[in-house]
């Protein structure tokens, strides 16, 4: 039976048994204090301790956003709750372990949420740990500041703290570092995490591999429909002078008049101005966002981040670790490039190759493998959908799990008896197609994909806003 109670640094932690009795999941651990009043737009900072054990049965609040609504309703039927409750008082996590003592040290997996720096959770119907745990993995994910909580820029925030903004991935931060200092009591090893995330949450792991903050938090990487040749995910975000005037511009638009009027400025308000800022028509020579609410993402601040991801890419500024990327054939081509682009430059640079996938799996009722198609098979929870999987589904959902999960125990996501999945190397340029059996096989190169990566490769990426 799995250990119920845990130790952290900041006090004791009750869990409940899982749907699987072998395993406990704990519930909504404060990993920083509430960013909240004065501590809005500020790093995050260590959680107060208390006496005790605290019951950790419950999953803690969303980070402040917008529900799906409208065309795009089909993510909330899939992946998201009713009535989600949100709170700037976000910053919490979940563990589900397998593990029967704090001796056993096994292999740790953090999965980073997407939602284009936006909006998100860690606890959507499809992220749930039980399908790795039970596989030997102790499985931890967390939240993080979205939107203007998470990415707001300013020059009166960058005299107070010498810079500003990248709050939501200082957040990730803090979260990996809490993980490494507390996981073992969990039964985890420090030493053995992998870090993994789709969508925003692989691009935020792209920007995470440039930040030298978060150098040593992890040892694998696993990036789906995101990571990669990531270019900046916005023209705003290429450098802070630019951040600091988006956020100018918003704070005229919402009639605040300082930083600390900011402050005072309740959260529903600041989160209803966000988004009608983001409608609104563009003002003369402002640059949208891919998808207009990325207009607030990462910045490069020449602090946190000293370069964009392209670039510590391109010049070899990222850790030497096991990385899996991989994208869906019905979502946008450019993330097919960005994966490939990162193979063709790990050849350039003689870097350990990389293991690229393409998931071409049409779920039952949809007209293609769409962005986040994924999900539902690889965390083994198909039935959290309300698509009519069949038997089918349920054999390529079990090896996607055996397979994301020896990769995060050994770096190569083979296993006895499955087909072998080979490396993106230059004698073998080859992807690891999923459909409903899977077999490696070289891209299709055309034109464009030819022009696109290579230009990703050369650095330039100003074609199109790069979809």
């Amino acid at each position: 039976m799995a250990m119920k109670i845990a130790w952290t640094e900041s006090g004791a932690v009750e869990g409940i048994e899982a749907s699987n009795q072998q395993i406990t999941v704990f519930r909504g651990i404060p990993f920083a204090a509430p960013p909240v009043g004065r501590l809005r737009w500020r790093e995050p900072l260590p959680p107060e301790s208390w006496s005790g054990v605290r019951e950790c049965h419950h999953f803690a609040p969303a980070a402040m956003q917008k529900e799906d609504t409208g065309a795009s309703a089909i993510v909330a039927r899939e992946f998201y709750l009713k009535d989600l409750k949100k709170s700037e008082d976000c910053l919490y996590l979940n563990i589900w372990t397998p593990a029967e003592s704090e001796e056993e040290k096994l292999p740790v997996a953090v999965y980073i949420h997407g939602g284009g720096f936006a909006k998100g959770f860690s606890y959507n119907n499809a992220y749930d740990g039980e399908g790795f745990a039970k596989r030997g993995i102790v499985v931890v994910t967390i939240t993080y500041r979205t939107n203007i909580f998470g990415f707001f820029t300013h020059p009166e925030l960058t005299r107070e703290g010498g810079t500003s903004g990248n709050y939501g991935l200082k957040d990730q931060v803090a979260a990996l570092s809490w993980v490494k200092r507390n996981i073992s009591s969990f039964g985890g090893d420090p030493e053995r995490v992998t870090v993994f995330g789709q969508s925003a949450g692989a691009a935020s792991i792209s920007y995470l591999l440039a930040a030298p903050s978060a150098g040593g938090l992890f040892q694998r990487a696993i990036m789906q429909s995101g990571g990669g040749m990531k270019p900046p995910v916005n023209q705003w975000g290429r450098n802070l002078s630019e951040g600091e005037r988006l956020g100018e511009m918003f704070f005229q638009f919402m009639g605040i008049h300082s930083l600390e009027e900011g402050r005072d400025t309740s959260a529903e308000v600041l989160l209803d101005g966000f988004w009608e800022y983001i409608k609104r028509p563009l003002a003369e020579g402002e640059p949208d966002g891919i998808g207009g609410f990325m207009r607030f993402a990462p910045v490069i601040d020449g602090s946190f981040l000293a370069e964009s991801p392209m670039d510590a890419c391109r010049k070899g500024h990222y850790p030497k670790l096991d990385y899996m990327l991989g994208s869906t054939s019905g979502e946008w081509k450019a993330l097919t490039y960005l994966n490939l682009a990162w193979g063709e430059n790990e050849i350039r640079l003689g870097r350990k190759n990389s293991y690229l996938y393409y998931f071409d799996k049409i779920p039952p009722g949809a007209k293609k493998a769409g962005h986040s198609s994924e999900h539902h098979y690889v965390f083994q929870t198909l039935l959290r959908s309300g698509r009519h999987y069949t038997g089918v589904d349920f054999d390529l959902s079990n090896e996607l799990a055996d397979r994301w999960a020896a990769f995060i125990k050994e770096g190569t996501p083979n296993y006895p008896g499955g087909e072998t999945w080979t490396p993106y190397t230059k004698e073998h340029p080859e992807l690891f197609w999923i459909q409903d059996t899977c077999h490696m096989r070289p891209w299709e190169k055309t034109e464009e994909s030819e022009e696109k990566i290579q230009a990703l490769l050369a650095g330039r990426v100003a074609f199109g806003g790069f979809r």
